[in-house]
């Protein structure tokens, strides 16, 4: 009920104590009502952006994308469900579709229809199924000084949401880049194989890595390589078939044989594409046999380079 302030030689000394009894506004209600409950038992997230569609699926604790056969990468995915199940319509924006583009509500984005469209500010649709409902919300640009402008699909109008909520940059993000990851410590010994060459065994000895059988570490790029070989990533999926058919055996440049401190063997086979290099996982534990069977993974520089160091400069 609206207050009624009088009007009195008291009333600066009381207009604080007034305001305060009066009644507030109802709070906004939730962006995705239920979410918050279903968050835990949620079993699928679907993503559409930047022109590909990307379903998300519980895999107990982890998140799989069934039709690239990976896992979804949890450090943007979980922040996201998060921001959304918390996220309500705090500042109710337009609601003329002919006003959406201009805060990056509009679905599809007219952005993509423009060949070789950058996404400086990259928006996204996310649909979900709360208590046997579906919704659609289109994650729209950041508020420069914070929040994020939202879209509910079915709503009568957009939103500007305090919840900041952050998409990565390109649809390929969504894919966890980490092959695995571990501390180069708990790496015992690695073997590098290069065609026609004799293999060369790298062993730890003090936190150093150096050639089988040496007394000193003479040089840091063993470390840079056992650094690297402890914690590939990917920038890139495409079919192992398809990398393999194209390549054949004789574009295999390197084969690389982990040996992790528990007894776990890993290995990689490296090819080059022109500029590019891709690794295959040879060799895997059987309980991650499934998420390397199918694919070829592109390494970025920083990972590549370190791989494929000169067999000299690492006898050194």
């Amino acid at each position: 009920m609206p207050c009624s302030i009088p009007r009195s030689p008291a009333f600066a000394l009381t207009l604080a104590g007034l305001l305060a009894a009066c009644a507030k506004a109802p709070e906004p209600e939730p962006l995705v009502p239920g979410l918050v409950a279903a968050l835990a038992d949620l079993p699928a997230v679907v993503v559409e952006q930047g022109g590909e569609t990307l379903r998300m699926e519980r895999a107990g604790p982890h998140w799989r994308l069934p039709e690239a056969a990976w896992r979804a990468d949890r450090r943007w995915l979980q922040p996201l469900l998060l921001g959304l199940a918390e996220a309500r319509c705090d500042e109710p924006r337009t609601a003329d579709p002919g006003r959406f583009a201009r805060i990056g509500v509009d679905w599809p984005p007219a952005a993509e229809a423009l060949p070789g469209a950058a996404f400086a500010r990259p928006t996204a649709r996310i649909r979900l199924a709360v208590a046997g409902r579906e919704w659609a919300v289109v994650v729209g640009h950041p508020h420069p000084r914070g929040g994020t402008y939202v879209r509910v699909e079915g709503a009568a109008h957009s939103c500007l949401s305090f919840t900041d909520l952050r998409l990565p940059a390109r649809p390929g993000e969504w894919l966890d880049p980490r092959l695995w990851q571990w501390p180069p410590s708990e790496l015992r010994a690695l073997s590098v194989e290069d065609p026609d060459q004799p293999p060369l065994r790298l062993v730890q000895r003090e936190g150093r890595f150096l050639p089988e059988g040496a007394m000193l570490a003479l040089s840091a790029l063993p470390d840079a390589l056992a650094a690297a070989a402890s914690a590939p990533r990917q920038q890139g999926l495409r079919p192992r078939s398809e990398l393999e058919s194209a390549a054949g055996e004789a574009a295999s440049v390197r084969r690389l044989r982990l040996e992790h401190a528990d007894g776990r063997r890993y290995g990689l086979a490296l090819y080059r594409d022109g500029a590019r290099v891709w690794a295959v996982v040879e060799e895997a534990p059987e309980a991650e046999h499934d998420d390397f069977a199918r694919r070829a993974f592109e390494l970025p520089p920083d990972v590549a380079t370190p791989l494929l160091t000169a067999l000299d400069a690492l006898r050194g």
